[in-house]
């Protein structure tokens, strides 16, 4: 088994270098038929090469530089990924997507998928991890405000309800860095010196096939030794897969890493998922012109009497981030009845913030002190609460 710090080693250079990949129809055909694309002119009779077919497509050594896609330079080098990239994601920010990006290591095996319906909200995330025979599984629904996610750890699952809330990391966040198919496919295409190879036919679609046979200079001086990455992608720039291997050298000893992206555009993906009905729907507004908070039940089941909440305050224009870093005012409060759907309660406090002046009602009031920015940060049974407003959180 690889020392820790080893595996740590392993870790960050995976980080810098991780790629997006897709399962079908993403490496040059191995089983093949062929036949060849012959063209008479007056009195000449040219053959180009022939054309390759497999059970996901049909490969064609010729491509025109017409078809070449966004970020491609007329050489048919990719010189601009961010070019390219843009274009993917311009592409789909508004389409019914899924992309899967499946990840392995030695010791690891990692399915990521990330859904959004159309329009781009709400989004949902499941990242499946088996690390040494133990498995991990976090799954996310974010809407435009709120975010809803469950995971599972060997003996315990752990639910969080979070409003703007970065305290459970990305997975909370529309971009977080670590959690996006963007950063995978972005890691993917700097590895590797990615350049045209023809194109796919598949589903009556044309796709751009680029490959690449050898690492960058970028991932060679992240301790990358080979490297070779197929991507297929339309002439617009949307990218429908990338497969990728690589080895890294690491204290004298090789590691190998493989990732496959995928991208589904024919599903119509929404709603929720069935875990979502056992949590309430928990979320915070200032009201009366700022002397109240309130904390609504949006949706979803009851929230039980008794639960108990820190509640962190600002009132200063230039206020420090509480969610980050609790430095303001804060009480705690108690619920003392059932909070249905659709309820609310009401938080209000002394003119100075002190915790003995914070006090819950459950009709409106109206406090002497002026809330600017909140964080309220409640546990229940094995569900987390981790709301902010006021401030800005992702």
């Amino acid at each position: 088994m690889r020392s820790p710090t080893r595996r740590a080693a392993l870790a960050v250079c995976v980080a810098l270098l991780l790629v997006t990949a897709g399962c079908s129809g993403g490496t040059t055909p191995t089983s093949t038929t062929t036949s060849p694309d012959t063209t008479t002119t007056g009195a000449t009779t040219t053959t180009s090469a022939p054309a390759t077919t497999t059970s996901t497509g049909t490969w064609s050594p010729n491509a025109s530089v017409e078809q070449y896609p966004p970020g491609v330079a007329a050489n048919g080098t990719l010189t601009n990924r961010t070019t390219l990239l843009n274009a993917h994601f311009d592409a789909t920010a508004n389409e019914s997507v899924v992309h899967t990006i499946e990840s392995k290591t030695a010791n690891e095996h990692v399915v990521r998928r990330f859904a959004h319906a159309a329009g781009g909200m709400p989004t949902y995330r499941t990242v499946n991890r088996t690390t040494d025979g133990k498995q991990f599984v976090t799954e996310s629904y974010l809407t435009r405000s709120n975010c809803y996610s469950r995971a599972a750890v060997p003996n315990r699952t752990v639910y969080t309800v979070t409003q703007n809330s970065t305290s459970y990391g990305n997975y909370c966040r529309p971009n977080g860095p670590f959690v996006g198919p963007r950063l995978h496919l972005d890691s993917a295409l700097m590895a590797g010196n990615y350049s045209v190879n023809g194109t796919v036919e598949r589903n009556g679609r044309t796709l751009v096939q680029l490959t690449a046979d050898e690492p960058s200079k970028k991932a060679k001086e992240l301790s990358t030794t080979s490297y070779e990455g197929t991507a297929l992608v339309t002439p617009e720039g949307v990218i429908y897969s990338v497969d990728m291997s690589m080895v890294q050298e690491i204290d004298d000893s090789k590691e190998s890493y493989e990732e496959s992206m995928t991208l589904d555009t024919s599903v119509d993906w929404s709603g929720p998922p069935p875990w979502m009905g056992d949590l309430p729907h928990l979320s915070i507004s200032v009201v009366e012109d700022g002397h109240a908070l309130e904390i609504r039940n949006t949706g979803g089941p009851a929230l039980p009497a008794n639960v108990s909440f820190e509640v962190y305050v600002e009132n200063a224009t230039e206020h420090r981030v509480p969610h980050i870093s609790p430095l303001g005012e804060h009480g705690t409060v108690t619920t003392d009845a059932r909070l249905e759907s659709g309820d609310a309660v009401y938080v209000t406090a002394g003119a100075d913030g002190n915790a003995s002046s914070f006090a819950l009602h459950n009709e409106q009031a109206r406090g002497e002190y002026t809330f600017t920015a909140v964080m309220v940060y409640g546990e229940h049974g094995n569900t987390v609460y981790s709301l902010v407003t006021g401030t800005r959180g992702w």
